[in-house]
């Protein structure tokens, strides 16, 4: 694809409660991917949630402490419902093999998790797994040589370059992609992810400003590979008008 691919974030969370199968199916309306936070269950079910807990009456629940049963039974006051994985799979059968899930994970048991769960529904070259620590990432590379692994850019760090990102330890274990939040991506930062020989993706673009920031980004041919967006149709629109 000679333009860059766009997640939705969280599903399209611009226009429907996050991380719902309503908003994953508008991102798949609008064709884009699905960007989800994944965490596992007391009973090794994934979930989808940004929070590893939820809070009702004053009270907070870990969700590593609940079943997937227990889970399915609260009642949000928003109406959400919170779905598992095999939901959002299920839901999405029917989509092409082009669809691409992105996924962050909440540790290193999520992540096995999730590359077995793929396996059986096939879907693993659809999947690309996210994380800030690049020492989970590694133990996920050995556990399976093919899925796809992107290393979060940790939002304390400003400048990327050799002494604040280990490029030789991404090579290593074969991460290919530095995904950095965008208020951390500047030209000098973009040139530095390139010349050291990976891809760029770029999360947190909503406003129009910065998603033509990004869009404009360019060094030896190469440009910002996906991004993700709280408005995907708003991105698409001028990434098409961009990239003729």
């Amino acid at each position: 694809m000679n333009k860059p691919y766009i997640f939705a974030h969280r599903g399209a969370m611009g226009y429907c409660i996050e991380n719902t199968i309503k908003s994953f199916q508008k991102a798949v309306e609008m064709k884009v991917g699905i960007e989800a936070d994944i965490y596992i269950t007391k009973d090794k079910n994934l979930v989808c949630s940004h929070d590893p807990a939820f809070k009702i009456a004053n009270k907070w629940f870990p969700i590593k402490n609940l079943t997937l049963e227990e889970i399915k039974l609260v009642r949000f006051d928003d109406g959400r419902e919170i779905p598992c994985l095999n939901e959002v799979f299920d839901a999405f059968s029917y989509c092409p093999k082009s669809l691409r899930y992105s996924f962050d994970i909440g540790s290193r048991k999520t992540g096995l998790t999730l590359i077995e769960m793929a396996k059986r529904y096939s879907n693993l070259e659809q999947i690309e797994i996210t994380d800030t620590r690049i020492s989970i990432l590694k133990k996920l590379r050995k556990s399976n040589e093919k899925i796809k692994l992107d290393y979060t850019l940790p939002t304390y760090i400003t400048n990327i370059n050799n002494n604040t990102v280990n490029f030789e330890k991404m090579r290593e274990n074969g991460i290919r992609v530095l995904n950095v939040k965008q208020e951390r991506i500047d030209k000098e930062n973009f040139n530095n992810i390139i010349d050291n020989g990976f891809k760029c993706y770029v999360w947190g673009v909503n406003s129009t400003s910065h998603m033509r920031k990004v869009l404009t980004l360019r060094k030896n041919g190469e440009f910002v590979r996906a991004i993700y967006t709280n408005y995907p149709d708003v991105l698409k629109k001028m990434r098409d008008s961009i990239f003729t």
